[in-house]
């Protein structure tokens, strides 16, 4: 059912209408906190109707279980990638146990989100205040910085990791453990590999990009892209080759040993380290090496080989 509709219909339900009026009472002084609590136990409704079997009629009957069963639910929503952290999902529980307080009063005893329902408190966007310049403004070099991050994480190019919708990649990557990259000069999607490293370079990016919204607008691009271009040269990258660090660790997590530009050995010394490796003959590992490089190109988005030597090819 569309989500929409199913707000619609679970606000005509006793269940809710029963508690929105408790809420509007308790809370006639704070319009604010009762727009919130209501919105919570909407979300609260739902869950009771449409997954705990729709047996509660009045917010007088929800019990400890309830709500237990109620944050298990939300854990599962995380586990399964419907938030990006944690951090939303205990709010959800939160807003639950300050409605039963304002109806039980002290006899209500809270439900601990970790305790009692397995909510670890994990996030994977940091709440870091910025470094400010001299100016008083985010320090826009340290921002780009996450630019780098996405390019050695997910094989991306600066622009697509300028168009990422972070957020969403988030959420995909936790629930699926791949990220769907846009190529910004064809529009083609491409599905990327969503590691460790990648999880925490997307969440770095969702908190570079929150702070990037202080700076002037002027900034949101040109500027912010010629940071990016420094602290790469800085570091030793150029900027369209950043991602090779993505391609070099892609290579060994497939082909299970060292690229020759890693291990320094020629190609020939290569072949015969991979036939040791996997167990084949010299000329199956020639096949290995290629299928490896091919499936590298697809999760890049260039077509052939050819320009994963730079990469991955000991220079001559």
């Amino acid at each position: 059912m569309d989500k929409a509709m199913l707000r619609h219909k679970t606000s005509l339900h006793q269940l809710y209408k029963n508690g929105e009026a408790e809420i509007t009472r308790a809370c006639n002084e704070d319009s604010k906190t009762q727009k919130r609590l209501i919105n919570q136990w909407l979300s609260f409704c739902i869950w009771s109707i449409t997954k705990d079997g729709n047996h509660l009629e009045s917010i007088r009957s929800v019990t400890s279980e309830h709500i237990i069963r109620y944050g298990q639910y939300l854990k599962s929503e995380f586990d399964n990638g419907r938030f990006a952290s944690t951090l939303s999902a205990t709010s959800y529980l939160s807003g639950i146990n300050t409605l039963m307080k304002l109806i039980h009063g002290g006899n209500w005893e809270k439900i601990s989100p970790i305790k009692d329902c397995g909510l670890e408190p994990i996030s994977h966007i940091p709440n870091k205040k910025p470094g400010l310049d001299k100016n008083g403004l985010p320090d826009i070099e340290s921002l780009a910085g996450y630019l780098l991050e996405l390019q050695m994480s997910l094989g991306v190019v600066i622009r697509e990791a300028l168009i990422l919708d972070l957020r969403e990649a988030l959420i995909e990557g936790r629930s699926t453990g791949f990220v769907t990259i846009t190529n910004f000069q064809n529009g083609i999607r491409r599905k990327v590999p969503c590691r460790p490293s990648a999880i925490k370079a997307i969440g770095n990016g969702i908190a570079a990009r929150r702070l990037q919204k202080l700076l002037p607008k002027k900034w949101e691009f040109n500027d912010f892209l010629s940071a990016h271009n420094k602290l790469a040269a800085r570091k030793g990258y150029s900027t369209n080759t950043a991602r090779g660090i993505y391609v070099r660790d892609r290579y060994q997590e497939l082909a299970g040993v060292e690229p020759p530009i890693i291990s320094g050995l020629g190609q020939t010394e290569h072949c015969q380290k991979l036939s040791q490796y996997s167990n084949k003959t010299p000329s199956e590992t020639k096949g290995i090496d290629k299928k490896t490089r091919h499936n590298i190109a697809k999760e890049i988005g260039v077509l052939g080989i050819e320009q994963l030597k730079e990469y991955l090819d000991k220079k001559p």
